[in-house]
Formats: structure tokens, C-alpha cells, sequence
């Protein structure tokens, strides 16, 4: 498998991670300065960084949740059983009218649709953190190294930068 760098060109501590579903990959406190090299599948693959630490404008710190198993366990989990039951909902539906059980497919389908859709609105919830900075889709090359900088970009926000091709992901 290929390897890829990121390093955190920020003044702050990141959380790191790649997910593919949920995080499968993560560094957690990458501090400024610091290189984090991890050998990855050659998959499309999504980046998430995360501040560490906040103050908000009253004085108070703020921490954000850091990459854990159990969280991505519990993400996985929820968004695979969404799609059984979406998947499950609709053949259902479409096998019980051409066979006559219409009624009683109505009657499966539409909780089962319902849960399904319950769980996406939970997964959406729990990826859009307000403590993330950004994402971003990652392609992971078959061979080569490749590195990645967490930096600001126009002087405003956080991005992917590719440090070899000189360019934002």
C-alpha cells in the first residue's frame, strides 16, 4: 500500500483523519510543524481536519472530540443498517405488487423507508461537526508517496494543499 504525509502547517493542534464511511485513519493533536506518514489503500477517500482547542469570544475553551474506534464503530454501524433497511424497503415494495402482497409490502416498506432515513439524518448529524475545519476528497495514488499540507489558503480558510503538485485538493 501507498503511503501518505500530512503535515499540519498551522498555529494550532489538528485532529486528523480519512475516512472511508467513517473514520478508519486518524491522528489525533497533530501538532504545528508535525508530519503524521500513515500507509493507506488506494481508495478515493474523504479528509476531515478538526481544531483541538477553541476560545470562544466570552473566554470560555472550547475541545473538540477527538477520532476514536467506538465513534467510527458506532458510524459504520449506523449508516450500513440505514442502507440494509433502504435496500430491504424497496425490494419489498417492488416484489409485493407484481405477487399480490401489495398491502402487507405497504404496510414493511414504509417503516422500514422511514428507519432508513432516521439513520442517514443521524450519520449527516454526527459528520457535520461544528468543530471541523474542512474536508475534502482524497485520491490515494497506487505507488507513489505523496504529501499533503493542512495550511490556510487565500489567508482566510483551512485546506488540503498537495506539497508536489503546488495546488489545493
Amino acid at each position: 500500500m501507498p503511503n501518505l504525509t500530512i503535515i499540519n502547517n498551522l498555529d494550532e493542534a489538528i485532529h486528523v483523519a480519512f475516512f472511508i464511511v467513517a473514520p478508519a485513519h486518524w491522528k489525533n493533536n497533530l501538532q504545528p510543524g508535525e508530519r503524521w506518514t500513515r500507509d493507506m489503500p488506494t481508495l478515493p477517500l474523504v479528509f476531515q481536519a478538526r481544531w483541538v482547542e477553541r476560545q470562544d469570544d466570552d473566554g470560555r475553551v472550547r475541545r473538540s472530540r477527538e477520532f476514536c474506534p467506538e465513534d467510527s464503530w458506532k458510524m459504520g454501524a449506523t449508516i450500513g443498517t440505514a442502507c440494509a433497511m433502504g435496500t430491504a424497503s424497496v425490494v419489498i415494495g417492488a416484489v409485493s405488487v407484481p405477487t399480490g402482497w401489495g398491502r402487507i409490502g405497504r404496510r414493511l416498506a414504509g417503516p422500514l423507508m422511514t428507519a432508513a432515513n432516521a439513520g442517514g439524518a443521524k450519520y449527516a448529524a454526527a459528520a457535520s461537526d461544528d468543530t471541523k475545519l474542512f474536508d475534502t476528497l482524497v485520491w490515494v495514488p497506487w505507488v507513489e508517496h505523496k504529501e499533503y499540507s493542512v495550511r490556510m489558503v487565500d489567508g482566510e480558510r483551512c485546506g488540503l494543499w498537495d506539497v508536489k503538485e503546488n495546488r489545493e485538493v
